[in-house]
């Protein structure tokens, strides 16, 4: 498994911070690097088992089925209250969870989010990994140097 530098860069920080980090955006890396690019790598070493992460909704709207919900009787709503405040709120487009109405805690977001795209109410049309932990092939692969 062949590692570039930002990659091992991402690693390095990881262990500089005891491990663990809260977002991609939240490392101090080497070299300048855009947002997409800290996401590809990120997604690299998630997938190389390199580190461990959640996924995170980022970015949802509303699908078809989700708009068609909406336009139902309320008694057939199969949602809770705190999930049609979530339908409601994207009506106009795409969001971002800081845009969800401040009634439903910042907590609760993801794992409402979460059930709405399983639900197929809504489409995360961005997701980003956030509480990231260096494992212990990651750690190896960093003891190493360059995988």
């Amino acid at each position: 498994m062949a590692i570039n530098a930002l990659e091992l860069d991402i690693l390095a920080q990881l262990f500089a911070l005891g491990g663990t980090g809260q977002s991609g955006a939240d490392l101090t890396l080497k070299r300048p690097t855009s947002a997409p690019q800290r996401r590809r790598a990120l997604a690299k070493l998630h997938h190389q088992g390199l580190i461990e992460a959640q996924e995170a909704i980022t970015q949802f709207g509303l699908t078809v089925t989700g708009k068609t919900l909406l336009q139902l009787d309320r008694s057939v709503w199969p949602v809770t209250p705190d999930e049609l405040l979530i339908l409601r709120s994207c009506i106009r487009g795409r969001l971002a969870p800081g845009q969800i109405t401040p009634r439903i805690p910042v907590g609760e977001r993801q794992r409402l989010l979460r059930g709405l795209v399983r639900q197929g109410l809504i489409v995360a049309y961005q997701t980003e990994l956030v509480d990231l932990r260096l494992t212990a092939q990651g750690q190896q692969v960093l003891s190493l140097g360059n995988g």
